[in-house]
């Protein structure tokens, strides 16, 4: 490569050229380049001297020290650097600070193509060249440094090297050829600064050349004070305009083509990078599977709660944490979520092929693909599933594949029925010797075939494969393990926001004992049951609510005895149980709940509980002595026996209410403890590592591309036809017509 003058005008500002000065004796290598430092006539006596200092301390080195004796202004010192020197040369405010192989990086790209004139890399503070902000100052990142910042950009960059209509005079690139080809700067025109760049950028349009963005190399720039709006003076602002109209006026075409540069932001992807990169620097990085998600988290299920607060804890632990789920309102379309310390935001949205021929899929091509893509250009360090329903088995191959530490935590029965909560018509099976697996499954999922021996097989396989499996319960381990009887299983409770309510001192007057069901009342939540007990209960002195969501219409409607609240958002059943007067909380799960956050509510409202014998809810309630529990077989004359009973032994009441007294929660914070360590503990790769949001970017535009050839498929006979008949006569007499009939 040839040699290059770098070229720094200085007026004044003797910190910024100082610092300047250090990171170009840092940075380049000065016996084959040279550094020319020009003082123009700056009222600062400081300023030669210090510039002498620096040439006369590094005699070994290619220092020019030129002193103006009188002010000539920017442009035309600029110009007096490009006379001197004979080689290419670099523009360089006094204001920046360069980074490492600045030089090489910028010449590599300027002798990349012969057509190249001028070259401006990437910088906080440069209009159309900034980063991470398009057209705005940039601080640089709080989070690395400033050699830490340039090396992340020049390793995360795909040095594409965009084409600018303008290049940006803080730092900028021109060859000899081209110099010698133009002219120097239009200092008659532009002598006091302001459009100088921009009117030798467009001039070198006019010859044919281009300018070029060197994409992988960053250089500091702080500014130039007086140029900033609110330090603008009257006289500046009117120089400005003043510029901006010649500038018009000479290359109409050009400003704007600029114009529309900045209004259609062209280098956004390289923005995007930039962007992306600052917020993982530095940052563990988990993907979370799970089968659903909404942002709003208010009426959701415990799975996307219980992922929620861990996520709040990883934001304040410096944890990137990306959520894949699938669309509730098309299952073959993924969204992909990014939650850090100060981003939460949906970052793509993926289309496959999965999920078009049932539920019941082991893998799948696209979505493996997209997995792919996602591992790879976000450099993920942590797998953890929380459900594969909706999506596939491949996951923890991709993890393998990559030596990727794997967690899954068992929510429900999934990993060992694909019913979910083994409930077959509206009780748990392992309760009826009459289920009929095939039967099960094909009203399930339309499959012709017992296919559970395989299933379990299958997800025995892929459980193995996972270095944690956990699960929020002792009572979930203990079924786990009967089927599949070496797994090691980790139990880990849900933590809880214990919520502060308004406790009533006495219920004064009360001539009715209140039951409540809550939650959203489907068939294993115990819907049928509530709707019989309703039709059962004949007892003006009970009354029946719901708090939750009625999934039938029977249930909809409130009537004498039953009373229906409604849905309610999380954190207000407590408050809501205690208002309401309730006397008794049923939760009559027809399977084995692996934890259930709504009986952790019931108990902060201090309302004991009657359940079914099953599952952690049973197994909870007993362990506690915070209410009473019965057979999963007993009918609805027991149950509703069972609420009168309870109704009159005033004295066992009081004993289970005394209970509440030394009930100890295990809060969020222990949980999210836990948490904390095991990802801390978990070794990774270099931390640091730059993702690749280009492959992420080409993976999202094949996507759409599948999803355009996809609707192509189901669509494009229709799209054909519609073509061809409007190429008949028949089509353009209607035309006719039509606008004869609009009065055309």
């Amino acid at each position: 490569m040839k040699d290059v003058d770098v070229i720094v005008p200085v007026y004044n500002a003797y910190e910024y050229t100082e610092e300047c000065i250090k990171s170009i004796l840092k940075n380049t290598d000065l016996t084959r380049h040279t550094l020319v430092l020009i003082n123009d006539k700056s009222p600062d006596g400081k300023i030669l001297p210090m510039l002498q200092k620096y040439k006369e301390e590094n005699s070994n080195l290619k220092i020019v020290v030129l002193d103006n004796e009188e002010n000539m202004g920017f442009v035309r010192t600029v110009n007096k650097g490009m006379k001197y020197s004979e080689n290419d040369v670099i523009l360089l405010n006094s204001d920046t600070e360069v980074t490492k192989n600045w030089i090489e990086k910028i010449q590599k790209c300027a002798y990349s193509n012969e057509y190249i004139a001028t070259v401006t890399p990437l910088t906080n503070n440069g209009t159309i060249c900034s980063v991470p902000n398009f057209g705005v100052d940039n601080e640089l990142p709080n989070n690395m440094t400033l050699e830490e910042y340039a090396e992340m950009i020049e390793k995360s960059s795909v040095s594409r090297y965009p084409e600018l209509t303008t290049g940006n005079g803080f730092c900028m690139f021109i060859k000899r050829a081209v110099i010698e080809e133009l002219g120097l700067f239009d200092d008659e025109t532009f002598g006091k600064g302001y459009g100088e760049e921009n009117d030798f950028c467009y001039r070198a349009l006019d010859h044919g050349y281009i300018n070029v963005l060197c994409d992988n190399t960053f250089i500091y720039h702080k500014g130039t004070q007086s140029f900033k709006k609110e330090n603008m003076t009257a006289s500046r602002a009117a120089l400005i305009d003043e510029h901006m109209q010649l500038l018009r006026k000479k290359h109409p075409i050009y400003v704007q083509k600029t114009d529309n540069f900045i209004a259609n932001n062209p280098i956004r992807d390289i923005q995007e990078d930039v962007n992306l990169n600052i917020i993982l620097y530095n940052k563990k990085r988990i993907l979370y599977l799970v089968n659903e998600w909404e942002e709003n988290m208010e009426m959701t299920g415990g799975t996307s709660l219980h992922i929620k607060d861990i996520i709040f804890s990883n934001k304040k632990n410096g944890i990137a944490s990306f959520v894949l789920a699938p669309d509730k309102n098309d299952l073959s379309r993924f969204k992909l979520y990014l939650y850090t310390d100060n981003y939460s935001k949906e970052i793509a949205n993926y289309k496959t092929d999965i999920n078009q021929y049932g539920q019941i899929t082991y893998t799948n091509n696209t979505y493996k693909k997209m997995l792919e893509n996602i591992f790879d250009s976000f450099k993920i360090d942590i797998l953890h599933v929380h459900h594969f329903l909706f999506q596939t088995f491949d996951a923890i191959d991709i993890a393998k594949e990559r030596n990727i530490y794997s967690i899954i935590t068992l929510h429900d029965l999934y990993m060992m029925c694909p019913s979910i909560n083994m409930v077959y018509i509206d009780k748990y099976c392992e309760y009826d010797n009459k289920k009929d697996c095939a039967k099960c499954l094909k009203a399930r999922y339309g499959v012709n075939s017992n296919i559970l021996n395989n299933w379990q097989r299958t997800c025995l396989n892929v459980l193995k494969q996972f270095d944690k499996i956990i699960v929020p319960s002792e009572n979930t381990k203990k079924l786990y393990n009967n089927i599949y009887k070496d797994l090691k299983i980790k139990v880990v409770e849900h933590g809880v926001d214990v919520i502060k309510t308004n406790k009533k001192q006495e219920k004064q007057n009360k001539k009715t004992f209140d039951i409540a069901f809550v939650g959203a009342m489907a068939i294993h939540k115990g819907s049928n049951i509530l709707k019989n007990l309703i039709n059962k209960n004949n007892n003006t002195d009970i009354k029946i609510h719901l708090f939750g969501k009625a999934n039938e219409k029977a249930l909809m409607k409130s009537r004498a005895n039953y009373i229906n609240h409604g849905p309610y958002k999380r954190g207000e059943l407590p408050q809501l149980l205690i208002d309401n007067n309730i006397d008794l909380v049923c939760i009559f799960a027809t399977w084995p709940e692996t934890y259930s956050y709504t009986l952790t509510e019931c108990y902060m409202a201090q309302i004991p509980v009657l359940t079914f014998n099953i599952g952690a809810v049973g197994d909870r309630v007993k362990k506690d002595g915070l209410g009473w529990v019965i057979d999963l077989n007993t009918d609805i004359s027991k149950i509703l026996e069972k609420i009168q009973e309870i109704s009159k032994n005033r004295e066992e009441y009081e004993k289970v209410e005394k209970n509440f007294k030394n009930y100890k929660f295990k809060t969020i914070e222990e949980m999210q403890k836990y948490y904390e360590d095991l990802y801390e503990e978990i070794e990774v790769k270099e931390i640091n590592r730059v993702a690749n949001i280009y492959m992420f970017m080409d993976f999202r535009s094949k996507a759409k591309e599948l999803e355009f050839d996809q609707y192509q498929a189901q669509y494009g006979h229709v799209i054909h036809r519609y073509e061809t008949i409007r190429k008949t006569n028949m089509w353009g007499i209607l035309k006719k017509i039509k606008r004869k009939m609009k009065g055309e």
